[in-house]
């Protein structure tokens, strides 16, 4: 068996989001053990800050749709739990790249992804959930368009 068949992805794009606006993306965990999840900022159209990617990175979790309850997950708040390196302008390189695995068994159902980035540029969140309870088996239950497996 494919273990990484058996998996679903969620994701979201923003073309151009501000240092004043927040990219963010909510992930129904429901049924899987674990996410790997990757926040891609594009090449920065300035420097503005060029000590750190973004001001807000973080995950935070709730039992319900929307922001409305929701806390932060220890060990996953950028600037309290880790270190954002800077983001690049360099057109011929990805702008920034951070990636959080997380353990989601005793976590709340809904996971969401916040991003704010240091100065305007393109940024995509992407989630992989594994260790489900039942393996999503066609291309929709995977969250994905099309696949081909082998």
């Amino acid at each position: 068996m494919n273990h990484v068949a058996a998996t679903k992805s969620v994701s979201s794009a923003a073309l151009a989001v501000t240092s004043a606006q927040t990219a963010s993306l909510e992930i129904d965990t429901l049924g899987f053990e674990y996410a790997s999840i990757d926040v891609i900022f594009s090449p920065f159209t300035a420097a503005v800050n060029p000590t750190t990617a973004a001001t807000v990175l973080r995950i935070a979790h709730s039992d319900s749709t929307g922001t409305a309850a929701q806390t932060n997950v220890t060990g996953f708040v950028g600037g309290t739990d880790f270190t954002v390196s800077a983001g690049s302008t360099a057109t011929s390189a990805l702008g920034y790249s951070h990636r959080f695995d997380v353990d989601l068994r005793g976590k709340r159902r809904y996971v969401t992804v916040y991003a704010t980035p240091a100065s305007t540029c393109g940024v995509v969140t992407t989630a992989r959930l594994g260790k489900a309870e039942a393996g999503p088996a066609d291309a929709s239950a995977k969250g994905v368009s099309t696949q081909a497996v082998g």
